[in-house]
């Protein structure tokens, strides 16, 4: 039929008006052969279309562009679950995790090979860079990290913690509170306000190996965490030597990172621990105390003093929020003032968080805020120490490309040169209340101007998937089109 169709113009004139008469019934069985060839044929996988040369196919199913430069074949399912809707490049890279022998390996590396190891994302102008690429966009050849020895399996039986918060943000925060608390044998106090699901919660929480306790409380929320002193004083084990009030959306980067810090600290002693906020406005509203969201801790003399009911009564009743209550309650009525951790980070930054995480300076403590004043998903950028330990988050790699890996939270390569042992911070958020640079200095000094040139992939997702880690960096770009860099973290 098509044949005929293509033929037409030497076909005679008698053989022309034979054809023009059966034309409505051929076309209605081509309607019909067309219906079922789109209900039962296998799918097409992409529509290719030309626009000023450049080739770019579309998958009807997902709706996903792809240009000619991504020169493999991306995974479509993961391309949904990061919501790419028009992709210009996908690398995925396995990384060997190499356990050094040397504890003093230091935070930031730098290697002798590329991170990007194809010369051009453009196959018809570098056919050879192409061929570097297998079909599920892998660069053939590995690259080895060397990364500290995981500390062991730390026994934190003599820290509690405590939480005043809704039974619906407690259930949010419980894979966040796996990373530091599960299986550490440290236990969490929560307040809550009466929920008919808290078994729910709880059988949750132990199957993360959570050691999390609830009491449903009818009281007015800074009045309820105030409670938290005695409610943990009430609970303290023989063993106990610090209680910890924080927010639900407190994180510990390393439990044994942080059982390693309070070791300077003479428990024996009323000691009360916490860390400043960052912003000089913070400090100005609130005053020199411990900010809650980043960890409030009182050594168990400290909590006894303070539970007494002649001063909890009276301190429970101050017209002050939570935090502020508990410094003022200190400050009144012991002899005990605030010991400053600045690695206890409350965070009070606004949107852009990369010159923090990036800054060739150890890992903090403690991290608050993360999904509310920014965002970076802490849950998810700690996973890749199922593979490598807590040590090697926020590790720093210096490729020849000039790309630098902060494992877990992004790939930047800066516009002017960073020397590997510049330890200034670049100001890349935004300060509450006009901030300016000197009103983080105290905090956070030596501080640098945000670079406008730098590009960053920053660390959106990462699962465990066996015995390995993938996590995905994205570069986002509307209008030209999403690039990806897959990492496929392994141990050796």
């Amino acid at each position: 039929m098509l044949a005929k169709y293509g033929e037409r113009s030497r076909m005679s004139r008698n053989s022309s008006w034979v054809w023009k008469k059966k034309l409505p019934r051929v076309l209605a069985a081509a309607s019909l052969i067309g219906s079922f060839f789109v209900l039962f044929a296998p799918r097409i996988d992409y529509t290719k279309h030309h626009f000023e040369s450049e080739i770019v196919e579309v998958v009807p199913e997902t709706n996903i562009t792809i240009t000619a430069d991504v020169g493999c074949d991306p995974d479509f399912e993961v391309l949904k679950r990061l919501h790419v809707q028009k992709l210009t490049q996908y690398v995925r890279r396995e990384v060997v995790a190499v356990r050094s022998a040397n504890d003093a390996l230091p935070l930031s590396q730098t290697l002798d090979i590329p991170l990007f190891e194809q010369a051009s994302s453009h196959r018809d102008k570098d056919p050879a860079a192409a061929q570097q690429l297998q079909n599920d966009c892998s660069v053939r050849k590995p690259v080895s990290l060397h990364v500290p020895r995981p500390p062991p399996t730390v026994d934190a039986s003599h820290f509690d913690f405590g939480i005043a918060t809704t039974l619906n943000r407690l259930n949010d925060s419980l894979d966040a509170f796996s990373h530091w608390a599960g299986y550490t044998r440290t236990r969490i106090f929560a307040l809550i306000e009466p929920d008919d699901r808290v078994p729910e919660v709880l059988a949750k929480a132990d199957s993360l190996g959570i050691n999390l306790y609830v009491t449903e409380s009818d009281e007015e929320y800074n009045r309820r965490y105030f409670s938290l002193v005695s409610h943990l004083a009430e609970n303290a084990r023989d063993g106990t030597r610090w209680s910890c009030i924080m927010d639900d959306d407190t994180f510990f980067i390393s439990m044994a990172a942080l059982m390693d810090a309070f070791q300077q600290y003479d428990d024996t002693k009323p000691m009360y621990v916490g860390g400043l906020s960052e912003s000089i406005a913070q400090i100005g509203l609130f005053g020199l105390m411990g900010f809650g969201g980043a960890g409030v801790f009182l050594s168990r003399p400290l909590l006894d003093q303070l539970s007494q009911p002649e001063i909890f009564n009276v301190c429970r009743d101050m017209d002050f929020t939570g935090d502020r209550r508990i410094s003022l309650c200190i400050y009144q009525y012991t002899d005990t003032y605030l010991t400053i951790d600045h690695r206890l980070r409350q965070l009070d930054v606004l949107g852009d968080v990369t010159g923090f995480f990036e800054a060739a300076r150890p890992p903090p403590l403690s991290v608050h805020h993360w999904k509310s004043w920014f965002h970076a998903d802490m849950a998810k950028m700690s996973k890749v120490g199922e593979v490598c330990g807590d040590t090697c988050l926020l590790r720093k790699w210096r490729f020849t490309d000039g790309w630098i890996l902060t494992n877990g939270f992004s790939i930047s390569k800066y516009s002017k040169a960073i020397t590997p042992n510049d330890k200034s911070m670049e100001l890349t958020w935004i300060g509450d209340h006009g901030a300016a640079m000197e009103a983080f200095m105290h905090e956070l000094g030596p501080l640098r101007p945000k670079d406008e040139g730098k590009i960053t992939y920053l660390m959106e997702d990462s699962v465990i998937d066996g015995d390995q880690v993938r996590q995905w960096y994205i570069h986002r770009d509307p209008e030209n089109g999403d690039q990806v860099m897959e990492l496929v973290w392994l141990m050796r």
